[in-house]
């Protein structure tokens, strides 16, 4: 080519690109103008609104007059028109509310708006949406913190491809969307491809049939509160990829016919329903399926495993149901693309070979067989495993040694062994895994001795229920991010070392207890403001409570009972405002117990009354004395007027795990393994408690179990215990308690265990419907009592007169120790002669044979 046709060239491509710059449109003024107020109302913020994004920065920061609009970050113009069609804010770090009137609105042409993961807290979706209905086809308004209700103009964007409103809630309000809006988006909806509102609250029931577009990929209604019979239509879409309709109250079952058109389908997901019958198998051969995600169901039967021809799959999720059949393993070893498998909570059986099964899934990443019914075995002679693994759940699965394949895992974050047959010492390698590791559970095996742990990034540790024996491993001190801590229920000695201070910015929990530990508590807490839970009953600890503990303003849980803790009680402890449970039972303590109002709170800004959380007391098997602690009954708050939750019960949980303990019910230990929040305990018993029942007690209408036994309380029972109606035990046996059994406890519809036994009470037993349940020994001990379930009988006997001598013959008790017969002649005589002088020297016979005056009066007759 000459230099002329050069020449010619270049001329005709600069005259091509000038025609063309001078065709490109600059965004419009009013445009312009629009989106600068929109972020005017709007503010940046420093952190990132939702885990969805890896790239987040200030996006609207370069937005500014002096540049043209449709060069800022997220805006997208029409280059012929210069008309703004796209905005893309999302991870824009943008916070502030979303107005009614946005001047989003003055956008006639836009096509494509998303604000995900933004904070846009208590705004709603403006009821004027509908005015984007000529041009959007794009919405995503996910992870905004939006709440309220959906407004029904957003069924008129009837050129929606995409519509995103997943993960919006404010202050647990979801955003909400009638059922009626709902069926109509899928009749208006003609061109729609994706539609995702999981945590979007429906509540409603599909109907038997819905215009839902044939070109619907992705449908995604993940916790809508959607209920009623698992529709099967949905299966019949043909372009259908993506279908996730977890998380809801579907029942029946997936249909048993191979649905014909779809060969799409790459995602399926019913988890956490009420779905059951068996499995299908064209759910195990559909050639394009990744995901399956069906657990926390209800399916049972064997499962078709043996035709699986899945080679496509990634994702396989059965665990928690009720499936069952023997499974080979070699059927999972050709399915070389699973990354993640969970079979666990199932009925399954079979023995499978880890390494074995490890070397063949090269790209396995998550495993959990837990409580499938498989045997787990190991060769420990093939050492490879992806080394991407993260994640290994095999608890209960027979295991009896620590696998060597383990020491590969470098980026292991959770393991669970727990509950298996492993014996002995855990190998000194296992001590190297996952230094990144997050949980770490070896509980419920035979585990004798540790390794030196490096897992210096470890959150959690539990290595209860073992055989291990020796000192507090010092290295559990340099885990710096440890947040729960429990080695309880082994045969740890030594002290507890002043090194466990080190995790005083993490810890949320520490469980030491049923161990040998001796020496004193490491006075070390002050910095704990984390720590929700210690426990350390069990052992052999000596001295006082630590007072470094009155700073953790975060305590719920101290339990210190069963050692040798001496000292007065800790009376600093009432300021803690989350206090629920104080258990110092069986150890040394002594002295009176009082409110310490004199003491300074601590906390700028606790409760102005003594432990009002607290729902457990125990102090029981002590040396306190002087009376009941009256004035911390009154302000026990959280045993009065507890209003009855019908949802599902609650459990006090306290940093990683639900808080357990014993408690004794008329002198036999009951073991809670789970606290119920409404379960509220005062147990004051084997103490030298003296003084009578404080009348207050009484108004602690919500409690469930009180024990005062085993003190020297004396007076009347309190007529005010009859108010206490959710009262389930009562014992006040062993004490020197005297008079009447009130009437008032006759009333309490749900007492179950009630111990009166071995005091001075008289008189007639109330009868009622749950005192007629109780046996004799609620009674024992009390010579004065008459009435079922004794078998001294009582007659009553009105008031009408006194005998000149000052004597009433009604309160005479007549036929202790006689006959029924002599019994019986004697009252008769009695009551016809009206001459009682004679037997003043019966009555006189034992203080226990006279009753006081009362408006009624009995006459016991029998042994």
């Amino acid at each position: 080519m000459n230099d002329i046709s050069i020449f010619f060239l270049l001329f005709l491509f600069t005259f091509a690109s000038s025609s063309s710059s001078n065709n490109i449109h600059k965004c419009h003024k009013k445009q312009s103008e629009a989106l600068l107020l929109f972020k005017h109302n709007l503010s940046s913020t420093s952190y990132t609104f939702g885990y969805g994004c890896t790239d987040s920065y200030p996006i609207t920061m370069n937005w500014n007059t002096s540049t043209d609009c449709c060069i800022w970050n997220g805006i997208t113009c029409d280059r012929s028109t210069g008309d703004v069609i796209g905005i893309d804010l999302s991870c824009g770090m943008l916070s502030g509310t979303i107005l009614p009137n946005t001047s989003l609105f003055n956008l006639p042409h836009l096509q494509t708006l998303n604000l995900a993961f933004n904070d846009f807290t208590a705004s709603q979706i403006p009821s004027e949406i509908g005015r984007f209905s000529n041009s959007l086809t794009h919405l995503n308004l996910s992870f905004c913190g939006l709440s309220g209700q959906v407004p029904p103009d957003i069924t008129l964007l009837h050129k929606l491809v995409s519509l995103d409103l997943s993960f919006n809630y404010f202050d647990d309000d979801d955003l909400k969307l009638e059922p009626h809006v709902f069926i109509n988006m899928f009749g208006n909806y003609t061109n729609l491809e994706e539609l995702s509102l999981e945590g979007v609250d429906i509540f409603s029931v599909l109907p038997t049939s819905l215009n839902i577009s044939s070109s619907l990929k992705l449908l995604n209604l993940d916790e809508t509160g959607l209920q009623g019979k698992l529709p099967h239509y949905i299966f019949n879409l043909q372009s259908l990829e993506t279908l996730d309709l977890s998380g809801n109250h579907f029942i029946g079952d997936i249909p048993s016919k191979i649905p014909a058109n779809l060969t799409h389908l790459t995602s399926l997901r019913l988890s956490y329903n009420k779905l059951n019958g068996t499995l299908p198998s064209w759910l195990f051969t559909s050639p394009s399926l990744e995901h399956l995600s069906l657990q926390d169901n209800m399916f049972s039967g064997n499962v078709p495993f043996e035709s699986f021809a899945l080679p496509s799959i990634k994702r396989l999720d059965l665990n928690n149901n009720q499936l069952c059949g023997q499974i080979d393993m070699q059927t999972f070893r050709q399915l070389t693309n699973l990354i993640h498998l969970e079979l666990s909570s199932n009925n399954f059986s079979g023995e499978w070979e880890l390494d074995t099964l490890l070397s063949s899934l090269t790209n396995l990443e998550y495993l959990d067989l837990s409580y499938s019914g498989f045997s787990v075995t190991t060769k420990n002679t093939n050492h490879y495993v992806n080394p991407g693994f993260w994640h290994l759940r095999l608890a209960s699965c027979k295991l009896k040694v620590f696998p060597e394949s383990f020491r590969a895992m470098k980026q292991l974050q959770f393991l669970d062994l727990s509950g298996n047959q492993i014996h002995g010492q855990i190998p000194h390698s296992a001590g190297e895994i996952g230094r990144n590791g997050y949980i770490f559970n070896l509980s419920h095996n035979f585990i004798t001795g540790l390794p030196p742990f490096q897992w210096y990034g470890l959150g959690e540790l539990y290595m209860q229920s073992n055989l291990i024996e020796g000192p507090f491993p010092p290295s559990i001190c340099n885990m710096s991010r440890l947040e729960f801590l429990d080695m309880s229920h082994n045969s740890f000695d030594g002290v507890i070392p002043q090194c466990v201070g080190n995790l005083s910015n993490s810890l949320t929990m520490m469980d030491l207890g049923n161990n040998s530990f001796q020496g004193t508590i490491p006075n070390v807490f002050e910095g704990f403001i984390q720590l929700e839970g210690l426990i350390l009953n069990g052992n052999r600890l000596e001295g006082g409570v630590p007072s470094s503990l009155s700073k953790c303003e975060s305590l719920k849980v101290l339990d210190l009972g069963n050692n040798h803790l001496n000292g007065t009680f800790p009376g600093w402890l009432e300021y803690h405002p989350n206090l629920q449970v104080l258990v110092l039972k069986s150890n040394n303590f002594h002295g009176n117990i009082q409110p310490s109002f004199a003491v300074k709170s601590p906390f700028p800004f606790s409760f102005p009354v003594p432990f009002p959380s607290l729902l457990v007391l125990d102090l029981s098997h002590n040396g306190f004395v002087g009376q009941l602690p009256a004035k911390y009954f009154q302000n026990f708050n959280s045993m009065k007027n507890v209003v009855k939750d019908n949802t599902e019960p609650q459990y006090l949980y306290m940093g990683g795990k639900y808080y357990s303990f014993i408690v004794a019910v008329k002198g036999v230990d009951q073991d809670i393994r789970r606290l119920f929040v409404s379960l509220t305990i005062i147990d004051l018993s084997n103490n030298y408690f003296e003084r009578g029942i404080p009348e207050i007690i009484g108004s602690l209408n919500s409690l469930k179990v009180l024990n005062l036994s085993h003190n020297s309380l004396y007076g009347r029972i309190p007529d005010s215990l009859g108010k206490l109606s959710e009262i389930e035990s009562l014992d006040l046996s062993w004490n020197q308690l005297t008079g009447n059994i009130p009437q008032s406890l006759a009333g309490i519809k749900g007492l179950e265990v009630l111990d009166l036994s071995q005091n001075h009470l008289v008189g007639r037993i109330p009868e009622g419907t749950q005192f007629n349940t109780f046996p004799v020994s609620s009674f024992a001990g009390n010579l004065g009592l008459c009435g079922f379930p004794l078998p001294k009988k009582c007659i009553y006997i009105p008031q009408k007169h006194e005998d000149k001598s000052g004597f009433t013959w009604e309160v005479v008790m007549l036929g202790y120790g006689c006959g029924t017969l002599l019994g019986l002649v004697m009252g008769y005589l009695m009551l016809s002669t009206r001459k009682v002088k004679w037997f003043n020297l019966i009555a006189d016979a034992g203080e226990h044979m006279i009753l006081e005056r009362n408006k009624r009066r009995y006459v016991f007759i029998g042994k």
